[in-house]
């Protein structure tokens, strides 16, 4: 994702309120003085929060808003609308197949959060459909959107190796849109969690029709887990999208939700950190409604925990992208298991490595300089955020 660009402090605020109104159905706050319209719409745009501002100023007076910036709003909410149908359109194709094929598949983040929590579906716009299969059933699911007529795609990671030592892969439909085929949650290999505990979502899995196809989705305290571990492992607690996803989730769930449940499923899961700084996020972000009793149980201590709060409030999104893995190896909840964290991403197997660089016939000395090598790079953007991070204070 795009950082977004920065904003003064009131039109960032204002940006806020127009979400929070938008979630309890009510009027939108007025725009502050002397708002800078074209850095708000860049913003709101760079978060995928476009479609979400031009419904909100859609219903403000029109002496309110300058024309231009009424006319890129309803442009740029046209053309996420439009894009949405072609979305659910492939989404429904892919289920109507995989219902066909006897295949269980639990539907992930964008497609369920717009039909089931959201104003409006076309005010989530998602950039691929994330799909969550059993690991025993990621084969048949290959083929099956092969036979869809679904490429695969090469990112960063061959498929061999996605099949071999990742949760996850990428596919592209004939209308160009991606899929993105899970079997595991969590797919980031440099934070520790219990992984065994999430195949017992599959038990707690619930029905839902999405793209008007019946489905599967996970259950609501698994899906406030899921949601608040992706957005603070894979997007490094950054994106005021998903921090919304996380406040509508909890504000449509009302007296539902079991927070016992949840604190329980959090512990069990080893994603205590993760959990807190996002409710702390959509607490203070957008007034949602987290009993004081669960943010106390869930609060860390300790050194890391300073650093990564410290880290939140200093750093806009774009900074805390950057310190993507510093971030995550300060999520881990356990000691012991950030120490294992750090052994995998400093010394992995050298079958992974072959797989990840493609040296399939490299010698262990070869390939530990091209694992350094890459780990150089990524420890040098680290530091300079870090250094940035430093001057601010």
């Amino acid at each position: 994702m795009t950082a977004a660009p920065s904003l003064p402090a009131p039109a960032r605020a204002w940006l806020l309120g127009c979400l929070r109104a938008l979630g309890r159905r009510q009027a939108p706050p007025a725009p502050p003085a002397g708002l800078d319209w074209e850095a708000a719409i860049d913003a709101a745009d760079a978060q995928d929060l476009l479609p979400a501002l031009a419904h909100a100023v859609a219903a403000l007076p029109a002496a309110a808003v300058p024309a231009g910036a009424r006319y890129r709003l309803a442009h740029g909410a046209s053309a996420s609308h439009a894009r949405h149908l072609v979305m659910t359109a492939e989404l429904g194709r892919v289920l109507r197949r995989c219902r066909a094929e006897r295949l269980d598949v639990i539907v992930l983040k964008g497609p369920v959060l717009a039909e089931s929590v959201y104003p409006a579906p076309a005010l989530r716009p998602f950039s691929d459909l994330d799909l969550l299969v059993r690991p025993a059933d990621r084969l048949r699911m290959d083929a099956l959107l092969r036979n869809l007529g679904c490429a695969r795609v090469a990112d960063e990671h061959s498929w061999d190796f996605d099949i071999a030592w990742d949760g996850a892969t990428l596919y592209e439909a004939p209308a160009g849109v991606r899929v993105d085929l899970h079997w595991a949650l969590l797919t980031e290999p440099r934070f520790a969690w219990n992984e065994a505990a999430q195949h017992a979502v599959w038990e707690r899995a619930a029905p839902v029709t999405v793209a008007g196809e019946p489905a599967l989705g996970l259950g609501r305290e698994d899906l406030v887990l899921h949601l608040a571990t992706h957005l603070a492992v894979h997007h490094s607690l950054a994106g005021l999208l998903r921090y919304w996803d996380v406040a509508l989730l909890l504000d449509r769930s009302g007296g539902t939700l079991d927070w016992d449940a949840l604190l329980q499923r959090a512990a069990r899961w080893r994603v205590r950190h993760a959990l807190f700084f996002v409710l702390l996020g959509v607490r203070s972000g957008f007034g949602a409604s987290v009993p004081p009793g669960v943010l106390a149980a869930l609060r860390p201590r300790g050194p890391r925990a300073a650093l990564l709060a410290a880290l939140v409030r200093a750093l806009d999104a774009g900074r805390l992208e950057r310190l993507e893995y510093l971030v995550t190896l300060l999520l881990v909840d356990r000691g012991r298991d950030l120490s294992r964290a750090l052994r995998r991403a400093l010394w992995p197997p050298a079958d992974w490595m072959r797989a990840r660089y493609g040296l399939t016939a490299g010698s262990r000395p070869t390939l530990y300089l091209t694992h350094v090598r890459r780990l150089g790079g990524v420890l040098g953007g680290a530091a300079g955020a870090l250094v940035g991070a430093a001057a601010r204070r």
